[in-house]
């Protein structure tokens, strides 16, 4: 639940920032003066939102190892979204027109975007966690796999694969975690744990 009323705040913010700065555009009811204002204040509140948004969506019991893990992929998808706004920021900014005030909300997604980035990675947010009979992986978006529905696990080349019985495959990149000697334990011991070492394909 808590989740899901994060991500409805900071879509509300969002709202309300496309909104105000629509009234701005086409109505005499908010001057240049109050617009500063309301963006700043707008802005903080979606920055802050953002944060607690990511923070919430990574939850897991204090009891449980996260092992840090920060993917190119998740990092690909950041980079080219804080890209993709800060060029329509920019077109809006010099449009000549009333319309540029849009560009502020360009502007602070793609600065929230990189605020949200640094504060996953300072707070390890973006982590694999074993815990108990669950497989968690929070990155982009938290996913989870039961250990009983487990179908395969193989490893090769720095990649460990772990299939369930829907073929729905995790592809865990060993290589690029740092503390690597703890991951292989945490999952050594969450197979036996859960009784699927006859899962493990050693071919």
């Amino acid at each position: 639940m808590r989740p899901t009323l994060s991500i409805l705040i900071k879509n509300l913010i969002l709202f309300i920032l496309l909104g105000v700065s629509l009234v701005f555009i086409f109505s005499k009811n908010i001057g240049f003066k109050e617009i500063n204002y309301l963006f700043i204040g707008i802005g903080i509140s979606y920055i802050l939102a953002s944060c607690y948004e990511a923070y919430s969506i990574s939850l897991t019991n204090t009891s449980t190892i996260k092992i840090p893990y920060f993917t190119y992929g998740f990092l690909a998808k950041r980079f080219i979204k804080v890209i993709a706004f800060a060029c329509c920021g920019v077109v809006l900014y010099y449009s000549g027109s009333l319309i540029k005030y849009l560009s502020f909300a360009c502007f602070l997604i793609s600065l929230t975007e990189i605020i949200v980035v640094v504060f996953r990675y300072t707070k390890d947010l973006s982590y694999i966690a074993f815990d108990n009979e669950l497989l968690i992986i929070s990155t982009n978006k938290l996913d989870i796999m039961h250990a009983g529905s487990v179908k395969k696990i193989q490893k090769r080349h720095g990649l460990t694969y772990i299939v369930d019985h829907t073929n729905k495959s995790f592809t865990l990149r060993s290589d690029i975690i740092k503390n690597k000697s703890l991951f292989e334990d945490q999952l050594n011991q969450w197979i036996k744990k859960n009784n699927i070492s006859d899962k493990l394909d050693l071919s």
